[in-house]
């Protein structure tokens, strides 16, 4: 004892952990039949041991480990995990419990973009519905959330993200937004449609690039997948979601969320 202090334990089944958090992974191990070793020393690591071996992953509990240890880590065989708390939680639900990759930062940031660059027009066509089966447009925005692991404090630079939030809302800009199966005929330039409503039935030949052929019908809801799709592919590897609003005119409109790269903040800082 030192001065007076106390080390707490937890004892489940017979076995002690020095944390709960410890025994928690314990006891998950041994209810899944999992094959496990603690306290085993790390080759190429001179002074770490892990608290858990796993099948070749070495698990740290509720370790804070230095960057030199971590440098040591990532030249070891195997891969490297450390379980902790993290003391921010987005909501009462949140259990605080985060599973990292050694150089991951602990917690995840969002950041939101919302500009008057995002605004674009549309027209679309909804068959199956009254008054929305004849061709008609909107005006629409589009707001931005990107979650990520901060790299030097920032998850993404607010420049870099607005161009690439820009050149996705320019591709849809002024485009007729159609289901692909109504799709009759296409050549180089021109698409033919042809498709049944509840007025009657529709035939339009219209140019190809001004029309985006969609998986679905043409919704608010499939759009911000579109939207999405064509955002995702340029955000760095420290992004791990993205989440994109998309307003069909006023008081109204879509969110989606889409989880994106396990790489955590290995990713190249973007500057401001």
């Amino acid at each position: 004892m030192d001065e007076g202090g106390y080390e707490r334990s937890y004892r489940s089944g017979g076995q002690w952990g020095r944390t709960s958090l410890h025994q928690l992974v314990a006891d998950l191990l041994e209810s899944l039949g999992i094959n496990y070793k603690e306290n085993v020393k790390v080759p190429g690591a001179r002074t770490l041991a892990a608290d858990f071996q796993v099948n070749g992953t070495w698990v740290f509990v509720e370790k804070e480990l230095a960057e030199k240890e971590q440098r040591e880590l990532a030249s070891v065989k195997g891969n490297c995990v450390v379980i902790k708390r993290d003391a921010f939680r987005s909501d009462r639900f949140d259990h605080g419990i985060r599973i990292l990759g050694i150089g991951e930062e602990g917690s995840l940031q969002t950041i939101f973009l919302d500009d008057p660059s995002f605004n674009f027009d549309y027209a679309h066509i909804l068959p199956k519905t009254e008054k929305c089966s004849v061709m008609h447009g909107h005006t629409s925005s589009v707001l931005v959330e990107v979650v990520g692991r901060p790299i030097e404090g920032m998850v993404v630079d607010f420049g870099e993200a607005k161009r690439i939030v820009r050149e996705a809302i320019r591709s849809l800009d002024h485009k007729l937004f159609i289901n692909e199966k109504y799709v009759t005929r296409m050549d180089p330039n021109s698409v033919t449609l042809r498709f049944d409503t509840v007025h009657g039935e529709f035939a339009i030949i219209a140019p190809k690039d001004t029309t985006v052929m969609m998986k679905g019908e043409a919704t608010v809801e499939n759009l911000a997948k579109e939207v999405l799709g064509r955002i995702t592919p340029g955000m760095p590897r420290n992004v791990t979601a993205v989440g994109v609003y998309v307003y069909e005119g006023l008081n109204k409109g879509s969110h989606v969320l889409a989880k994106l790269h396990q790489d955590g903040a290995r990713g190249r800082r973007r500057k401001r």
